[in-house]
């Protein structure tokens, strides 16, 4: 009866123990591990002097602002609480050059300590990392503490200076402008070229009220043949916002002016003048992130054009999905139909186009002038003026192990009124089929219809924060020719260009020069001899493969006079040895020229203050 009672009681008190302790508070440490980091840093100047009032800048993956703080007295700065991932920051101040900083991993219960060192020829970012302690300073602690994204509003206390900015923003700040100098060998009927050559430019960017920027560009150029003078436009609206879901889109306006006529080169400068080419286009980006690690992009351009009498138009959709898996890879869908989604290729993570599409120090100017030096596809066809529609569809798989990314995208699309340029004699052709700008020495030709797919695979290897190598291999549909006469090729008669499979290795360089700042881009990419290849942009990777030698470099020179900015000279180097050549005989035995994109040699001065 004793012992019944007694294990009895020791059943109870066990119970009693056990609800004992579910029932007390534990420590969250003791229950869940850290999931968030932190990124602390500070601005100072090539003294080393603290920086007060730096506006820093966080951006996500997709190069979205997701965050805005302003330095302290001390020159620091925190962004608390950031779920695990890449961010990207920016941070800019008054008679400073902008610093950038990509790739700042944060990682679980870590912080990413950044030294920012800002200065008026070339600002640096260091990065470290740190596990927090006991032995972080009380200064650090308040920085935390007071950081907009986590405080608490507990008490009333009168604004200081930094607080004020934030609730009363400047109707202009972070105001940056260009003004540039250019000029090459060819002439505007040159689309593939990502440089303006319109002669004079000027871009000016500003943000109004804090969170609405605007930027603004313009350019002029003279036809030598005193034809209409080639002229541009643009203006482009964003909003920004802490999150991707409901922000408004990004507006861009272009409207230009250039001079076009049927014919060669040299029938177009014996008749006369080129007609006025009028180009008005509208186009909007959108982002949403219905879920996490779900990232959406869409919009639309619309453009109208006029050519003497003639009229046509066209709406170009574009979308592209990325779906973050982490350890897995990431995963996108892209969609395109009409022109090249130019705002897609703006936006990417890291722009497979060259770095001219994307200023290196953060300003953004050479976005507007590259929207400036996109023309339409145009061609003639039986007189009519026609517009390239292509439709578009790819797929892409991604994965970075460290400092290597490794990629996957495969595409098919459809293309009408496609369009090559020819060079040569050119009198057997009938000037209703081809078009000229009259100032380079290629004409475009229409070729109708085709439909190709294909695929690219790459490795992109980042040797330092200074240089990035991509190694790529694809196959893809091409024109090839066996040799024979341009007539019968161009009318169907025989099959001399004939569309085949084309395989394509390219290698892409991407660097800069410490000492000087030199930035150099640099891409070869081998195709198999006598065939042209229409160039892809893809929407899913960071490849860019072309077939050729393009050299793009950007040289910064010291300011002139004492005047804030810099000055940037510039050389843009397209298909220098000329590959992608089809020679073809014609009626005469002349040698003539089929090409997808012929040499450039471009060259610039720009001033950045």
């Amino acid at each position: 009866m004793n012992s019944s009672f007694a294990s009895k009681g020791f059943v109870g008190a066990a119970v009693l123990t056990a609800l004992l302790a579910l029932g007390s508070p534990s420590r969250a440490g003791d229950l869940t591990l850290p999931v968030t980091g932190d990124v602390l840093g500070t601005v100072v100047d090539d003294a080393g002097v603290p920086q007060m009032g730096a506006t820093v800048q966080l951006f996500n993956r997709y190069k979205r602002v997701i965050a805005k703080t302003m330095t302290g007295v001390d020159g620091r700065f925190a962004f608390p609480g950031l779920p695990v991932d890449i961010y990207s920051i920016r941070v800019s101040l008054a008679s400073f050059l902008p610093a950038t900083r990509d790739q700042i991993a944060v990682r679980a219960g870590m912080e990413s300590m950044l030294e920012i060192h800002l200065a008026t020829l070339f600002s640096n970012v260091k990065v470290h990392y740190a596990t927090p302690s006991a032995a972080m300073t009380e200064d650090w602690k308040w920085v935390l503490r007071s950081s907009p994204a986590t405080r608490l509003i507990t008490r009333y206390l009168p604004p200081d200076s930094s607080t004020a900015a934030e609730l009363h923003p400047s109707v202009f700040s972070d105001t940056h402008a260009m003004i540039s100098v250019s000029g090459g060998n060819a002439g505007w009927i040159d689309t593939n070229s990502m440089q303006s050559d319109m002669g004079t430019g000027f871009v000016l960017s500003t943000n109004i009220l804090g969170k609405n920027q605007i930027q603004v560009g313009g350019a002029y150029g003279q036809n030598p043949n005193l034809g209409p003078a080639a002229m541009g436009l643009c203006a482009i609206y964003s909003r920004g916002g802490e999150n991707g879901f409901g922000e408004p889109p990004e507006i861009a306006l272009t409207v230009s002016q250039f001079g076009l006529s049927s014919g060669t080169p040299q029938a177009s400068s014996n008749a006369g003048p080129p007609t006025a080419v009028r180009v008005m286009s509208l186009s909007t980006y959108q982002v949403f992130d219905p879920a996490s690690g779900v990232h959406i992009e869409y919009g639309a351009t619309g453009e109208s054009i006029d050519f003497g009498s003639q009229h046509t138009s066209r709406v170009s959709p574009f979308a592209r999905v990325t779906v973050d898996l982490g350890t897995v890879g990431q995963f996108a869908v892209a969609y395109s139909d009409g022109d090249r989604p130019q705002q897609l290729l703006v936006h990417q993570p890291e722009p497979s186009t060259p770095p001219d599409t994307r200023d290196q120090e953060g300003d953004n100017l050479a976005e507007v002038a590259d929207a400036l030096a996109q023309l339409p596809q145009l061609s003639n066809r039986n007189g009519n003026l026609e517009l390239e529609r292509t439709q578009n569809y790819e797929v892409g798989y991604s994965k970075t192990l460290g400092s290597r990314t490794y990629a996957l995208s495969a595409f098919r699309e459809n293309t009408a009124n496609g369009w090559v340029n020819l060079a040569g004699d050119l009198t057997g052709i009938q000037a209703d089929d081809l078009l000229s700008d009259g100032i380079s020495q290629t004409s475009a030709y229409n070729i109708g219809k085709y439909a190709r797919e294909g695929y690219l695979a790459s490795v992109n290897q980042k040797i330092n924060e200074a240089l990035d190598v991509v190694v790529a291999y694809g196959r893809m549909g091409g024109f090839s020719s066996d040799g024979g006469s341009l007539l019968a090729a161009l009318n169907g008669e025989t099959g001399i260009l004939e569309e085949r499979e084309q395989n394509l290795i390219a290698v892409n360089a991407k660097g800069k020069l410490a000492k000087t700042g030199t930035q150099i881009w640099t891409s070869y990419g081998w195709s198999n001899q006598n065939a042209i290849i229409p160039q892809h942009f893809f929407l899913t990777q960071t490849a860019y493969a072309a077939p050729g030698l393009d050299v793009f470099v950007r040289q910064p020179l010291p300011s002139l006079f004492g005047i804030p900015g810099r000055v940037e000279l510039t050389a843009d180097l397209r298909n220098l040895l000329a590959q992608g050549y089809l020679p073809l005989g014609s009626s005469n035995g002349r040698s003539i020229l089929v090409m997808q994109s012929p040499r450039v040699l471009r060259g610039g001065l720009n001033f950045v203050f």
